[in-house]
């Protein structure tokens, strides 16, 4: 069968400028989207429920494209996933990333940014060229072993040095506590600056998607705790005070971890679509480009709820 584009360009939800989703591809073909046309078709159509709306997609590329598992054959199942998506309306940024990678300058250049950048350089036509690519290097998983104030600063060179290098929009994920709004996140000094981490990644990213995990916007919740909209706040309030050419995503989660109040795993897509309009009202009427709107981990958990 053929992979057919959608007629009508998925509309995000809640008068948001973008909606976005991870999408990850394991060496599983069962849980590979984009294996068969029918996995293909399967995701394009995914984009156009009325729940979902995602006019963005985060692609996983190192299955297909990365280090050696390039081939003719991947690259161009690649192509026709992302020029599908592109032909629908949706901008599609490569998605890499390992904890490692700020101090792994030269194996992320070989091993991601040529190949991204040869699959551009490779399309004939722009609906098959990736818009850019983001990074999900969560270093902060194990700091004994990653100390932030070695791996922030080289995360932020590499940002720096891929955006020179490809002239793409780079994105980072980061999780909502490198960001706090009362110092508890022990600052880090780069470029002359003593900030924590997450200012530094505002300062050199094209846009950050927030992993504000929990699974209600306002403050309370299962566990008497905040909500998405509090962990999100100081991220919202440094990029809009400081006027950066900065977008920011706040990011939900829908696969299955623990504790159970950091995801909308059980829950249905209308559910988690209520708690999504309460966060967007509240940045959507202050009229800033720093809102973008929501960006959904992931593909597979988000298309497992009712």
């Amino acid at each position: 069968m053929a992979v057919n584009p959608l007629t009508n360009r998925p509309v995000p939800p809640n008068s948001d400028p973008a909606r976005a989703m991870f999408v990850w591809v394991t060496s599983n073909a069962s849980q590979d989207p984009l294996d068969t046309d029918n996995d293909q078709q399967n995701l394009v159509n995914f984009l156009d429920d009325t729940n979902v709306g995602c006019n963005v997609v985060f692609l996983d590329m190192w299955q297909y494209l990365g280090g050696g598992n390039w081939t003719n054959t991947k690259r161009d199942r690649m192509r026709q996933m992302v020029d599908r998506l592109k032909r629908s309306g949706v901008k599609v940024y490569a998605l890499a990333g390992a904890a490692d990678y700020g101090q792994n300058h030269a194996w992320v250049q070989k091993n991601i940014v040529e190949p991204i950048i040869a699959f551009n350089a490779q399309a004939q036509d722009i609906s098959g060229r990736f818009d850019g690519l983001i990074l999900d290097v969560e270093y902060w998983q194990d700091e004994v072993s990653n100390p932030p104030s070695t791996h922030l600063p080289g995360l932020c060179d590499l940002v720096k040095a891929i955006k020179a290098k490809t002239n793409l929009e780079v994105g980072l994920f980061s999780a909502f506590f490198l960001k706090d709004g009362n110092g508890t996140r022990a600052d880090i000094t780069y470029n002359g600056k003593s900030a924590q981490d997450g200012e530094h990644m505002m300062d050199v990213a094209d846009f950050v998607v927030v992993g504000a995990y929990r699974d209600h916007a306002e403050d309370g919740g299962s566990e008497s705790g905040p909500g998405q909209k509090s962990l999100f706040q100081p991220w919202f309030d440094y990029a809009s005070a400081e006027g950066k050419n900065l977008g920011l995503y706040c990011g939900s989660e829908t696969i299955s971890v623990s504790p159970s109040y950091v995801t909308y795993q059980g829950a249905s897509k209308a559910t988690m679509e209520a708690q999504h309009t309460i966060i967007s009202d509240e940045y959507t009427d202050i009229g800033n480009s720093t809102w973008l709107g929501q960006a959904v981990h992931s593909y597979d958990g988000w298309k497992a709820m009712s």
